[in-house]
């Protein structure tokens, strides 16, 4: 199973991850994240990087202009959004683009047409859960039923489409459903749990996690 590790913060935590060969590495760039780093400190952690096709960019925008802006201060060419509408996403080229979409315990027609839209114009779908209208660092699960709907949605509107399934990511979820994960998701996505606080990596939970990922 292919795996993004998401929220590094440090070069130390960045090298050891590098180690273990995960096929993404995010970096937050949205200010209420308690994992959010400037792109000062970005670029630095992505220079030092030996493939920096890897690298994520993660954004919370107000505008298409500001990806732009942002894509071009930190050289990166993956991003992953948690705003704009998919009239908005149209606008940018050359850019892959995972847009983040929030989940909860059911997915509504509301939900459904989101889920739509947003394939015909995205390279990648992060299905991540959702509180009070925010995703990401939730630290909550999506139930695998629920986020097989929403990958089955994704995949008849697109089949093309790449899929991330993220939300309370951890040892435990890949040990017993990483299989069904697997059949449904190009990707997983982790972050607070391998985490011994926010933004602080546990090596050891990391190697544990990416050693069952692989075995899957």
């Amino acid at each position: 199973m292919k795996a993004k590790i998401c929220g590094i913060t440090r070069s130390g935590d960045l090298k050891s991850s590098e180690k273990l060969n995960p096929d993404f590495i995010g970096f937050i760039n949205i200010k209420r994240s308690m994992r959010f780093v400037d792109t000062l400190k970005i670029n630095e952690l992505k220079n030092s990087m030996k493939d920096k096709d890897k690298a994520v960019l993660v954004m919370e925008p107000d505008s298409a202009e500001e990806v732009i802006k942002k894509v071009e201060e930190c050289d990166i060419k993956n991003v992953q959004l948690h705003s704009l509408s998919p009239e908005e996403i149209s606008e940018i080229n050359g850019i892959n683009i995972i847009r983040a979409i929030g989940i909860a315990e059911n997915i509504d027609e509301v939900k459904i047409e989101e889920i739509e839209q947003f394939s015909k114009v995205c390279d990648y779908l992060l299905f991540d859960s959702m509180i009070s209208g925010k995703s990401g660092g939730t630290g909550k699960q999506i139930p695998l039923q629920t986020a097989i709907k929403g990958a089955e949605i994704a995949k008849m509107s697109n089949p093309d489409i790449k899929l991330f399934l993220a939300g309370g990511m951890n040892i435990e979820r890949i040990e017993k459903e990483g299989k069904i994960i697997k059949e449904n998701f190009d990707y997983v996505d982790v972050n607070s749990g391998i985490e011994d606080c926010p933004g602080i990596k546990n090596s050891l939970k990391f190697k544990e996690f990416m050693k069952i990922c692989k075995v899957i």
